[in-house]
């Protein structure tokens, strides 16, 4: 983590999950992430894989509201 590095949230299915989350608690929002980094690795947390409960790669610009496990977070 360097403190200097700006984060940028964005809106993401709540169940997007990447490292940084876990160690940087500025990236700590569930339903929020930072997707500026090219090399992240991420994961669902609700299949625990790289691939959503659908079978397609987990991605912010991959896991939108037109997948059916899109999960928008709490109302």
């Amino acid at each position: 983590m360097h403190p200097s590095r700006p984060v940028q949230l964005k809106v993401c299915c709540y169940n997007l999950r990447h490292k940084m989350m876990y160690v940087d608690e500025r990236e700590d929002v569930r339903g929020m992430v930072d997707d500026s980094s090219d090399t992240r690795v991420y994961f669902c947390a609700k299949s625990q894989e790289s691939l959503g409960p659908d079978g397609t790669p987990v991605h912010p610009a991959d896991c939108t509201p037109s997948r059916e496990c899109y999960c928008r977070g709490p109302a």
